[in-house]
């Protein structure tokens, strides 16, 4: 009877081990905040507001980006369902409508994402100073890029995304001053001058 004791107990302390092993999560569906966005090897940096509707696949983005040494604002608004992008610019009042030829990419951790760790991004010698998350990494199966996630471990909230291919190089994006809903769902809808 002792014999069976022991591998009962080690199978047991295994299963446990292996439930409390973090699973891929979902984002919140409606989500806004900050972002910032760099490109090295293309010498582009974009800092802005997002907007991310998860249910109809759109995204806006209202960005200040700098490139050398001239700074733009630019104001997209990505409608994956209808494969369509606009570029406005408020402020000299033009629109480009162009087709989008990527494909939606939900802000969650991919279900075939590998678990490369769990940390605390501040401190950890008081409640209250750091901000547990969750590090994945992967490979994309349509593009073959490589890339590594931060998620927050409560909520599910992206904080980082690093994605390394041939064609684009290294792209660092991270979120912050995150809300979860969207407090003007018109930022999904083209202004009147876009025709």
């Amino acid at each position: 009877m002792k014999s069976l004791l022991f591998p009962a107990l080690w199978l047991s302390l295994c299963l446990t081990a292996l439930g409390q092993k973090p699973r891929p999560c979902e984002s919140p569906a409606l989500l806004e905040g900050r972002i910032f966005s760099a490109a090295p090897s293309k010498h582009v940096e974009v800092f802005g507001l997002f907007s991310y509707d998860g249910y109809l696949h759109r995204f806006h983005i209202a960005e200040e980006i700098i490139t050398g040494n001239q700074t733009l604002f630019v104001n997209y608004i990505m409608l994956f369902k209808e494969s369509l992008l606009y570029k406005i610019s408020f402020h000299n009042k033009t629109c480009e409508r162009l087709p989008l030829s990527v494909p939606f990419r939900p802000l969650e951790v991919p279900q075939d994402a590998s678990f490369g760790g769990q940390l605390i991004i501040g401190g950890s010698s008081k409640p209250g100073e750091g901000l547990l998350v969750n590090l994945w990494k992967g490979t994309d199966p349509q593009t073959k890029g490589r890339y590594m996630m931060t998620f927050t471990e409560f909520g599910c909230l992206p904080i980082q995304q690093n994605y390394f291919s041939k064609e684009t190089g290294g792209v660092f994006t991270s979120f912050f001053d995150m809300t979860t809903g969207i407090r003007d769902p018109n930022v999904f809808i083209p202004p009147p001058f876009c025709g």
